[in-house]
């Protein structure tokens, strides 16, 4: 049984009042994984625990940097999450930045990026996030829906195994839990955490894995089920080529009527609508003008049924 007692508002956000023990679980989108690697090496993966699709539209990863009282970021989510199915963001820098100084900020690692649904905005965004930072998913702009870390702690460099000193980084001998290393939420957990914890013990929720671990990215099991248990109507035929794009346009061709065409930018930004008119059945989109990235192609059909698909632009 979880049980966490309220420590403080934060301007603008609704923390519930009840203990854990008392919520539904199952009924909302909670974070599943979290990774904090080298460099820019950093991301996080959200599980659709339940039997309906969740227009991400209304959510919001906020990061509460370094013990601030507040969110110092965030970024809003994007498009639309079937029942037991997972979003990943990840970070967006695609290429080395140079600070000054010697310094460097080095791109996030490609492999990474090309598991992604979707890349976070430029610097600063959540997932610059450096093990000692907060995280707070916040719904339709006040609700909490989880909470990752203890908003309003700075613990040092990390949350660690330290129970004795409240799991911050004073203690000699603690180990970093929560910098340099990847951690995936129990199989027991069916919600997030709605009120922040008098003190965050990661291993209450959360199993760690090696630094640098992102092979079990898309995929996650828990009480409430887990990714490809719910059998969905076969997506209609769609092609989208060449992919990667790199010759400043590429071509989308569907086996059925098509409402409208979304393609969002690896920010979440919509670069591109297309609303056919009539019975269309090929596009050709220009990205002349947009950055390298991986971008999101959402097309909807006449039916309703919704084609998620990622394309990189080089």
């Amino acid at each position: 049984m979880r049980i966490y007692t309220l420590i403080f508002f934060a301007a603008g956000l609704s923390f519930s009042q009840v203990s854990q023990a008392q919520v539904e679980i199952c009924s909302d989108i909670f974070i599943s994984e979290y990774l904090e690697g080298t460099g820019n090496n950093k991301g996080l993966e959200f599980f659709n625990p339940t039997s309906e699709s969740i227009d991400l539209s209304a959510y919001e990863l906020q990061r509460w940097s370094n013990g601030e009282a507040g969110s110092t970021d965030a970024t809003q989510l994007f498009g639309v999450l079937p029942a037991m199915t997972t979003w990943v963001l990840v970070n967006g820098q695609t290429e080395d930045v140079d600070l000054g100084g010697g310094a460097i900020s080095p791109m996030c690692d490609a492999v990474m990026q090309g598991a992604a649904d979707q890349l976070d905005n430029p610097y600063p965004a959540p997932t610059y996030m450096n093990g000692n930072d907060a995280l707070v998913l916040v719904k339709n702009g006040s609700t909490v829906v989880d909470i990752f870390g203890k908003p309003g702690e700075d613990p040092g460099t990390a949350w660690t195994d330290d129970a004795e000193n409240g799991f911050v980084d004073i203690g000699d001998g603690a180990s970093w839990l929560t910098s340099n290393h990847t951690l995936q939420r129990k199989f027991d957990v069916g919600d997030g955490v709605t009120v922040p914890p008098v003190a965050f013990d990661t291993f209450l929720e959360w199993d760690t894995l090696p630094n640098n671990t992102w092979t079990g990215l898309g995929n996650h099991s828990c009480v409430c089920g887990a990714t490809g248990m719910v059998q969905f109507t076969a997506t209609p035929e769609l092609q989208v080529f060449p992919n990667p794009s790199v010759d400043g346009k590429f071509q989308i061709e569907s086996g059925q009527p098509v409402a409208k065409i979304e393609v969002y930018s690896p920010e979440g930004r919509l670069v591109e609508v297309i609303s056919p008119s009539s019975d269309v059945r090929n596009w050709s989109v220009s990205t002349s003008n947009w950055t390298a990235g991986v971008y999101f192609v959402n097309v909807q059909y006449l039916n309703g049924s919704i084609f998620a698909n990622r394309i990189v632009i080089r």
